[in-house]
């Protein structure tokens, strides 16, 4: 490995790395889609929203960086992640660690203070739900994905108390949503990258069960509730099944479940692995885009 030194212009990739911008994306986009599906008839407040989005954005970036740092060990074993920062030598652990803690406290502030208390408690808790229960769980036992699915459904019910100062039917609707959809999304994956998991220590399904059946089940489980809640928005809030998000979240909804049942099948389980993730990473913001224009317009 070459010197930090030599590779001082991978240092600014490095920490927007640390970042996870992916998931910290998906975080924010669930917290804008909470903040306007929620009394969409109730006025835009330019100041509480950008303090949702910056501060959700902070926040999730913040925890991205610390789960590195405690998991730089773990990742150094795995191929799929042995070339992240830590593990690739490129910026210190304690440098990690203070910049995932500068912008977990700075995007926790903004939001407590930009919208309200409420949703920055909301924010303080789905740090410490991901970062406290399920990061340590997941060298423990393989529920820590039912566990991690708390935090990455909080995002929605955080924009919708940004906007109410409390939590309405439609964010409880979308927090369900979120919960339940995160199990067969992370299912696939954890088929997919059985062997990595294992070299990293972590107890995720396919670990403990090699064949992928427990992890088949989990999918098909979790994806039944899930398209009963995109169901219950529908019917609640769209009567007379005629708009957008009724038919778009039927079609996108009846494809991410027929390749859960493939995914059920042990002959095609490897093969429709990764059609199932990519599925299920574009069913929701499709899903939540659609919604969330259907309720603004």
């Amino acid at each position: 490995t070459r010197p930090m030194s030599e590779r001082a212009g991978s240092v600014p990739a490095a920490y927007w790395e640390l970042t996870k911008p992916r998931l910290s994306f998906l975080s924010v986009l669930t917290a804008l889609a909470g903040y306007f599906c929620s009394e969409p008839s109730q006025a835009t407040d330019p100041k509480v929203l950008v303090s949702l989005a910056v501060g959700t954005a902070l926040a999730a970036g913040g925890c991205g960086a610390i789960n590195m740092w405690w998991e730089s060990e773990a990742d150094a074993k795995m191929e799929r992640t042995r070339h992240r920062p830590i593990p690739a030598g490129i910026l210190k652990p304690g440098a990690v660690l203070l910049f995932g803690l500068l912008l977990l406290t700075l995007g926790v502030f903004l939001v407590w203070n930009g919208a309200n208390p409420l949703a920055g408690a909301l924010t303080a808790a789905t740090a410490v739900s991901y970062l406290l229960l399920y990061t340590p769980l997941k060298t423990v036992t393989s529920w820590c994905t039912l566990v991690g699915s708390l935090p990455g459904a909080i995002p929605p019910i955080i924009g919708t108390a940004a906007k109410l100062g409390h939590i309405d039917t439609m964010g409880w609707l979308l927090f369900a949503l979120l919960f339940f959809w995160q199990v067969p999304h992370f299912m696939s994956l954890a088929v997919m990258c059985r062997e990595d998991y294992a070299r990293g220590g972590f107890k995720v399904a396919t670990v403990d069960d090699p064949s992928g059946n427990s992890a088949a089940i989990w999918a098909l489980l979790f994806i039944i509730p899930m398209l009963f809640i995109a169901g219950a928005i529908a019917a609640l809030f769209f009567p007379g099944w005629t708009s957008p998000y009724v038919w778009i979240s039927f079609i996108a909804g009846a494809w991410f479940f027929k390749l859960c049942l493939d995914f059920g099948l042990p002959s095609r389980r490897a093969e429709v692995a990764k059609p199932l993730f990519l599925a299920s990473i574009l069913y929701l913001p499709v899903v939540l885009l659609t919604l969330t224009l259907n309720r603004i317009f």
